[in-house]
Order: structure tokens, then C-alpha cells, then sequence
């Protein structure tokens, strides 16, 4: 976002328009993650925005805002891995957003790699190697993704992972503040403020946004999903 094509906001704002998301988390996620609406997933629901709304499918608008954007029709680079941490379907999901971008005439150029050597393409940052990456995060507080990937100091030559450079002066200062704030209604406040900021910013086309799945036996009681994704088993049973 520091220059080139995604420099310009109503070209990101095309882009989450142009992905036909409810596609990737039906079909090719088979509904085990939900359309996500920004930076924090509703997990963390005392620090969610539940107003916002995930950007629909309309690739009409998408088209309108390139036109309005003044977009050339320049080809984009796509890094893409082929498996990792966190990463759930990442090439067939690269194929459908490289279809949808395509499809309000956004030429893409997938490049995989397998994830080590796709780490090391995308955490040095993007300048002058690509447009796009496709990235996934899992975290157990709503502090950490935001900090370490889209404040101006946590751009990769200063140690963070904000390796597409976006920038927003109210956003690093939301940040900031909620980071130290020791009243969680004001980090929730300070937390909902910066999704809106980021919703409209739109540095990221928001995906999905992965639920947990575990399978047990109705035999087995008291098992529970944690949100740190611990598996915590000491008042599981399982009566004869």
C-alpha cells in the first residue's frame, strides 16, 4: 500500500466487493468458517464490532470503483503457499479469488510456494515483489493480529508483520491506547473503533475467519472447545 496498485483505497474496496466469499466458506471450505467482516473475528465478542457487515458480492461495484479508481488493467502478483500453519485451503481458495478478480477484468498471477520459503517471501514485505499474499493467524486475544500486522510501526524493517504497509496514523494510535488500557470496556471501545477504520480501509480482503471442529463420541462429556486452543481434559469422562 505503499505505492502501486493498491495504493488507492476504492481499488482494495473492489477487491472484497469482486470476492465471492460465502463461495469459498461454502464450498470449499464446507462451512467450517464464516464470512469474516474485518481485522477481529466475532470470537473475541467482547471486543467485536457486531454492527460491521462482511463487504457482499457485488462485483458491479467492484467494476464501478475501478473505473472510478482509474485502474489500468494491470496484471497482479499473488504469492500463495502450498500448506502451513493456520492456512486452511489456501491454493483452491488463491484459484477462486484469482476467478473473481479476473472476472471484473483484474489479471492475476499466482505464485506458490511451499511455506517456509513462502514465509520468507512475505514477512520481509511485499515492496516490489508482489501486490497480494495470502495469509491466515491464530491468536487467542484481539490485541495481537491488529498490532503486530497493521500498525506503521509494524512494518517488516521494524520487526512487525505488516508486509503490505498500510498506514493509518488513527489506527496506530487506537492501537496503542488499547494496548495499555487497563479497563476492558474502554479496550473494547478503543478495539470496535479500529475495526470501523480498517473495515473502510480495507487493507485486507477479509475471507473467512476458521471455526474450531472437534469430533467426539456422545459417550464423552464436559469436553469443551477453548478459545486458546488448548485442549483442556481434566473434567472430561467418559461413564460406562
Amino acid at each position: 500500500m505503499k505505492d502501486g496498485v493498491f495504493a488507492d483505497k476504492k481499488i482494495r474496496q473492489a477487491v472484497n466487493y469482486a470476492i465471492n466469499k460465502e463461495a469459498i466458506v461454502n464450498d470449499i471450505l464446507q462451512g467450517t468458517a464464516e464470512v469474516a467482516a474485518g481485522p477481529t473475528p466475532p470470537a473475541f465478542a467482547w471486543a467485536y464490532d457486531d454492527s460491521l457487515s462482511p463487504y457482499p458480492y457485488d462485483p458491479e461495484k467492484a467494476k464501478s470503483l475501478l473505473e472510478e479508481a482509474g485502474y489500468d488493467g494491470s496484471e497482479l502478483t499473488f504469492y500463495v503457499t502450498e500448506g502451513g500453519s493456520g492456512m486452511l485451503e489456501p491454493q483452491a481458495m488463491a484459484t477462486q479469488i484469482q476467478a473473481d478478480l479476473e472476472a471484473v477484468d483484474m489479471p492475476v498471477a499466482i505464485e506458490t510456494y511451499e511455506w517456509n520459503t513462502f514465509l520468507g517471501k512475505v514477512n520481509p514485505g511485499l515492496e516490489g515483489e508482489a501486490d497480494m499474499a495470502e495469509m491466515a493467524w491464530m491468536t487467542n486475544d484481539p490485541d495481537t493480529l491488529p498490532f503486530l500486522a497493521l500498525r506503521t510501526d509494524a512494518f517488516p524493517d521494524k520487526g512487525g508483520f505488516n508486509s503490505g504497509y498500510y498506514s493509518n496514523p488513527e489506527v496506530d494510535k487506537l492501537l496503542e491506547e488499547a494496548r495499555t488500557a487497563t479497563d476492558q470496556d474502554r479496550r473494547a471501545e478503543l478495539y470496535k473503533e479500529m475495526q470501523a477504520i480498517v473495515h473502510d480501509d480495507a487493507p485486507w480482503a477479509f475471507i473467512a475467519n476458521w471455526k474450531q471442529n472437534a469430533v467426539t463420541k456422545a459417550s464423552v462429556e464436559n469436553f469443551k472447545l477453548q478459545p486458546s486452543f488448548f485442549l483442556l481434559l481434566q473434567d472430561v469422562s467418559k461413564p460406562n
